[in-house]
């Protein structure tokens, strides 16, 4: 009897030790969360060459302020990147640009007919390029449009980028495509302008 007692008794300091490791293990496990974890994606890199082209809603006439996106295949749709988005780019670099800030290359039209100056009797427009201001007249109708630039209209910005490959190269298109239209077009809040032979338009945004 005294055999069995001892027995048992050893079966229950046993099992009482088995148990006090388990629960001791337990505390020591990562609890494991029933929520859902949610994993943010990373925000999309933006490019200063990247413009939302998407339609607008709104009344949009030729009379405002247009911001340039680029040269754009007739055909394709795709822009020109090694004119402009390499100006663009060249500038963001030896400027000292951030996102917030980019330089918003601008063509306006004014509506209202100059009574004197070099666009007297013609209505007047101003572009803003990167290194330049262009000052001339335009006329427009129903068989398309016409565009004035005097060499005295154009002003020079002083800028470090100026005369670098990509600019300069850039402000030469860009006048001689501007020198060359002869038909708008309109679409949503997209200005094309077409004139110069080739494949490529001038296609600009409207600004608020």
């Amino acid at each position: 009897m005294l055999f069995r007692y001892f027995w048992c008794m050893s079966r229950c300091l046993i099992f009482l030790l088995f148990s006090v490791i388990i629960f001791s293990c337990k505390e020591d496990e990562i609890p494991i969360s029933n929520e859902e974890v949610i994993v943010e994606n990373p925000p999309k890199q933006k490019h200063i060459c990247d413009f939302d082209i998407s339609d607008k809603e709104g009344n949009f006439e030729l009379y405002r302020k247009w911001e340039f996106v680029g040269f754009q295949d007739i055909q394709t749709g795709e822009f020109d990147q090694n004119t402009t988005c390499s100006a663009r780019i060249a500038h963001f670099a030896l400027n000292g640009e951030d996102f917030d800030n980019l330089l918003k290359i601008s063509l306006e039209f004014e509506k209202e007919i100059s009574e004197s100056g070099n666009c007297a009797d013609l209505r007047s427009f101003e572009a803003r390029t990167i290194a330049r201001i262009i000052e001339g007249c335009y006329e427009d109708d129903a068989d398309g449009i016409s565009m004035v630039i005097d060499s005295k209209g154009i002003t020079e910005i002083p800028s470090n980028v100026a005369n670098t490959l990509p600019v300069h190269h850039f402000e030469n298109t860009f006048l001689e495509y501007l020198s060359a239209v002869k038909v708008y077009q309109i679409e949503s809040n997209k200005l094309y302008l077409y004139g110069k032979e080739g494949r490529y338009r001038m296609t600009f945004l409207a600004l608020e």
